[in-house]
């Protein structure tokens, strides 16, 4: 039985799997009006310019990502035409818009009965939009947040490497990541799985696990909505902190050693980001 009208989870399966593996879950978005193409491209001339990315659709999916802008023009002229534009277009925190302020907090409030009890709750809700051209990458990466990949058009295959049984690993990995060094793409790929998501299907993301994307021909719009717990915001600043630790030789306490340290450690990074954010541009 399904729990929601717009994202439709299967409630045992995804209390099983939350912050562990990915699940395939259905919603009724692809349809919606304010995801239709001429929809998407009037977002993209309205938000922010820092909030719409145009890099080049087909990138190593095994190498660090380093953005790189190539969009010119209107981006709603480059939405239009992706389909001939070789473009990966990600339109960023689109609750910004009002209207699709309220499409990302209709899906989460149904989401968030699911979570409330869990890692202290949901918070800091956001809205992504990717327009990918056809045969897109998105190269391996780790997010701070949970995240639920809506597909609204075209097919995604999302390659998931959870270190379910070797949570070890994981860990060492998502340090290389944060660090800026190499990190073991060959053992990521013998750990994934790889879910297929297509018009009406979508799939949940753990916080910080590391996953890769591929579509087919065509074009392909996804819907991402990712929030935070208490938990995964803590962790993203404890090893932010434990990464700048590093680069100046020192051999910082893994999360979950010590409460107050991490609880020190996500002040100190919380507080920075904060900073950054109210500096001059």
């Amino acid at each position: 039985m399904l729990t929601a009208s717009l994202v439709g989870i299967e409630p045992l399966g995804f209390a099983d799997a939350f912050a562990r593996r990915s699940v395939i879950v259905h919603h009724s978005l692809a349809d919606h009006p304010l995801l239709a193409m001429d929809a998407i491209a009037e977002l993209a001339d309205q938000l922010p310019r820092d909030s719409v990315r145009r890099e080049r659709g087909i990138q190593a999916i095994g190498e660090a990502h380093r953005y790189v802008e190539v969009g010119e023009g209107r981006p709603s002229e480059s939405v239009l035409d992706v389909e001939n534009n070789g473009l990966r277009i990600s339109l960023r925190n689109i609750q910004q818009v009002p209207e699709y302020a309220e499409l990302v907090d209709a899906c989460l409030d149904e989401v968030e009965p699911l979570v409330a009890a869990r890692e202290g709750g949901m918070r800091f809700r956001s809205g992504y939009v990717f327009i990918s051209a056809p045969a897109a990458t998105t190269p391996m990466h780790f997010d701070a947040e949970h995240s639920f990949l809506l597909q609204v058009k075209g097919k995604k295959h999302v390659s998931v490497a959870a270190f379910e049984n070797d949570p070890a690993a994981l860990r060492r990995e998502l340090e290389k990541y944060v660090d800026g060094r190499p990190c073991d793409f060959a053992r990521m790929e013998g750990n994934a799985e790889t879910l297929t998501i297509e018009r009406g299907l979508g799939v949940y993301l753990p916080a910080m696990v590391p996953h890769w994307v591929m579509t087919e021909s065509g074009i392909s719009v996804s819907f991402s909505i990712p929030f935070y717990t208490h938990f995964c915001q803590r962790a993203e600043g404890v090893y932010r902190v434990n990464s700048w630790l590093r680069k100046v030789k020192l051999s910082p306490t893994p999360p979950g050693r010590s409460s107050p340290r991490d609880a020190a450690k996500a002040a100190v990074f919380q507080s920075i980001r904060n900073t950054r954010r109210r500096l001059p541009v």
